[in-house]
C-alpha cells in the first residue's frame, strides 16, 4: 500500500527562482523589455521566492515546535491553500501592474494581506499550545512578521491607487513616495527581515553543525520588541514627513538584528566556523544584509523628503537582495532540503554531495562579485556601468548554478532515497 501523497508546495519556491533568474537575465541584457522592470525582479524576488519560501519554512519549523499531528489540518491542508491562493493573488498583482489596472493589483494586494493574516492567526494558535517551549521566541518573529506583510499589503494598495488612478485624491498622488517607502519597509525590513531573523537563531548555529550561544534565545527576545517598536517609528516617520525619525528607526532596527541575531550567530561562528556551502551562505547573507541595511541608513540621513530616501536606498537595494537576502536563503534551502527529502545517513550524503559541488569557487566568486560592484558602482562613467553589469552577471551566474544544483541534489536524492527503501531478493540489489 502506497503512503498517501504529500502536497509539495515547496515546488513553487523553485519555480519563482527560475522565473527570476531569467527575469534578472533579460532585464541586464534588455533593460526595457520587461514592464515595470524594477518593481517586477523586486517583487519576483519579496513575493514569488522568498514569500512562498517563507510561508512554506516558517510553517514547517512552526508545526515542528507546536508538535501537532500529522492529521492537524493546519498542520498541511490550511497552508497548502493559503500558498496555492497566494501564488494565484500574485499572478494577479503582476498581471494588474503590467496592464496598468489598479483594480486588479489592489485585489491582488488585498487578498495577500488577508493569506498573511491568516498565516500570522494560524501561527498564533498553534504557539499557544507550546508556549512553554524554549524557542517560542521564533514563533513570534514570524508573528510579527506576518503583521508587518499585512501592513505592506495595505499599503501597496494605495500606492497602486496613487500610481494608476487618474481621479486619486490630490493628497494620495502627493503622499506616493512616502506610502511607496514605508511600504517597502514592511515588506522587507518586516516580514522578510523578521522571518529570517527569527529563523537564524537556531538554523544558523545548526547548519554550523554546533551548539547555539547559550544566550541566544535571551538575545533574541530581548531584540524582538526593540526591532518591531522601530521599525514602526520608522515607518510612521516616513509618513509623517521626518526622514530623520525614519533614518534613527531604521539604525536601530539594524542594531536590534545585529545584537539580537547577528552576536550569537558570530559566537557560534568563532567556536565552529562554517564548513559548508549552506553554512557560509547563512553567515555571509546575514552579514551581507547588515552592511545594506547599515549602509542604507546612514545614507538615508541626508535625505530631505520621501523622493530623496528612495534614492538613497536605492544603490543598496541590488546588494541586500542578491548579496543579503538571496545568499541567505540559498544556504537555508542548501542545508534544509537534504534534511527534509532524508532517506537515511547514504541517502543523504548522496544530496549534499551533489550540493556541495564546486563550493569554495561559487561562494567566492559571489562574494567577490558583490565586493567589486558595491566599490565600482560609485565611480561613476560608462566603463564603471560596464564593469558593474559585469560583477552582477558573474553573482547572477551563481545562483543559475544553485538552482541547477538544488534539482539536481534533490532527484540524486530521491532516488537514493527509493533505492534504499525498495525490496531487493539479492545480494547485488536488483529487484525481484
Amino acid at each position: 500500500m502506497s503512503k498517501p501523497r504529500v502536497p509539495r508546495t515547496d515546488r513553487a519556491t523553485s519555480v519563482w527562482m527560475c522565473v527570476a533568474a531569467a527575469c534578472a537575465a533579460i532585464t541586464i541584457v534588455a533593460r526595457g523589455f520587461i514592464p515595470q522592470n524594477l518593481w517586477t525582479m523586486i517583487h519576483l524576488v519579496t513575493l514569488g521566492v522568498l514569500s512562498n519560501g517563507i510561508f512554506q519554512w516558517s510553517w514547517y519549523f512552526t508545526r515542528a515546535l507546536a508538535h501537532l499531528a500529522p492529521d492537524d489540518r493546519r498542520a498541511g491542508r490550511d497552508n497548502t491553500v493559503r500558498i496555492a491562493a497566494f501564488n494565484a493573488s500574485l499572478l494577479l498583482l503582476i498581471g494588474g501592474m503590467w496592464s496598468g489596472l489598479w483594480h486588479a493589483t489592489v485585489t491582488g494586494a488585498t487578498v495577500v494581506g488577508a493569506i498573511a493574516a491568516w498565516h500570522g492567526w494560524a501561527l498564533l494558535t498553534a504557539s499557544r499550545e507550546r508556549l512553554a517551549s524554549r524557542f517560542a521566541v521564533i514563533i513570534r518573529y514570524y508573528i510579527a512578521a506576518a503583521f508587518f506583510l499585512v501592513v505592506g499589503a495595505t499599503l501597496a494598495g494605495f500606492v497602486t491607487v496613487a500610481m494608476f488612478d487618474a481621479d486619486a485624491p490630490a493628497w494620495l498622488a502627493e503622499a506616493r513616495d512616502q506610502l511607496t517607502v514605508a511600504h517597502a519597509l514592511a515588506g522587507v525590513a518586516g516580514w522578510v527581515g523578521l522571518t529570517m531573523g527569527g529563523t537564524l537563531v537556531t538554523l544558523g548555529p545548526t547548519a554550523m553543525r554546533t551548539r547555539m550561544d547559550p544566550r541566544a534565545v535571551s538575545f533574541a527576545t530581548s531584540a524582538l520588541p526593540l526591532w518591531v517598536g522601530a521599525l514602526l517609528v520608522a515607518g510612521a516617520g516616513v509618513l509623517a514627513g521626518s526622514m530623520r525619525v525614519a533614518s534613527v528607526g531604521l539604525l536601530v532596527v539594524v542594531g536590534a538584528a545585529a545584537l539580537g541575531v547577528g552576536v550569537p550567530l558570530l559566537r557560534a561562528a568563532l567556536a565552529k566556523g562554517p564548513a559548508e556551502y549552506g553554512a557560509w551562505s547563512l553567515t555571509l547573507g546575514a552579514a551581507w544584509i547588515l552592511v545594506a541595511g547599515a549602509g542604507a541608513s546612514l545614507r538615508a540621513f541626508e535625505a530631505a523628503d520621501a523622493t530623496g530616501l528612495r534614492a538613497a536606498f536605492l544603490p543598496w537595494l541590488p546588494i541586500l537582495g542578491a548579496a543579503g537576502v538571496g545568499q541567505l536563503f540559498v544556504g537555508a534551502l542548501t542545508y534544509l532540503m537534504p534534511v527534509v527529502i532524508g532517506g537515511g545517513p547514504s541517502a543523504v550524503r548522496v544530496g549534499v554531495g551533489v550540493l556541495e559541488a564546486g563550493a569554495p569557487i561559487r561562494e567566492a566568486a559571489r562574494n567577490v562579485a558583490a565586493v567589486f560592484a558595491l566599490a565600482v558602482a560609485s565611480l561613476g562613467g560608462i566603463s564603471a556601468e560596464r564593469l558593474t553589469i559585469a560583477a552582477w552577471v558573474v553573482l547572477l551566474a551563481t545562483y543559475v548554478v544553485d538552482i541547477v544544483l538544488l534539482g539536481r541534489g534533490g532527484v540524486a536524492q530521491a532516488r537514493a532515497k527509493r533505492a534504499a527503501q525498495s525490496p531487493t531478493t539479492t545480494q547485488g540489489g536488483r529487484r525481484g
